[in-house]
C-alpha cells in the first residue's frame, strides 16, 4: 500500500535531485604513486652520483631515495589538491546549469498549464 500519490513524470521531476558527475582523483593512491616514483628516481640518482668519502653508496642511495620520495609526495599532493579544486568548481557549474534548465522547464510547464486552464 502506498502512502502518497502515484509518481508521474511531472511530480518526479519536481522532487528529483539532479546528479552531477565529478572527476576527482583517488588522492591516497595518487600521492602514494608519486612517493613511489620519487623513491625510485632518488635511488637511481643515489646509485649514479658518487658517494661521499665518509658514507657508503648504500647510505647515499637511501638518503636520495627518501628525498625523492618526499619530493614526489609533495608534488603529487599539490597536483591532487589542484585537481580536486578544479573538479569541485566544475561540478558547481554543472549543477547550476542543471538547476537553471530544470527551472526553465518548470516555468514552461506552468505557462502551459495556465494557458490551458479555465479562464
Amino acid at each position: 500500500m502506498s502512502d502518497g500519490t502515484e509518481p508521474t513524470p511531472g511530480n518526479v521531476r519536481d522532487s528529483a535531485i539532479p546528479a552531477t558527475y565529478r572527476r576527482a582523483p583517488r588522492t591516497e593512491r595518487f600521492i602514494l604513486t608519486g612517493v613511489g616514483i620519487g623513491l625510485i628516481v632518488g635511488l637511481v640518482v643515489g646509485a649514479i652520483l658518487p658517494a661521499g668519502t665518509t658514507v657508503g653508496r648504500g647510505v647515499a642511495m637511501l638518503l636520495m631515495g627518501l628525498a625523492g620520495a618526499l619530493a614526489g609526495g609533495l608534488i603529487t599532493g599539490a597536483q591532487a589538491a589542484i585537481i580536486e579544486y578544479v573538479s569541485g568548481r566544475s561540478a558547481d557549474r554543472q549543477r547550476d546549469v542543471i538547476e537553471a534548465e530544470a527551472a526553465t522547464d518548470l516555468q514552461a510547464q506552468d505557462d502551459e498549464g495556465t494557458a490551458d486552464g479555465p479562464g
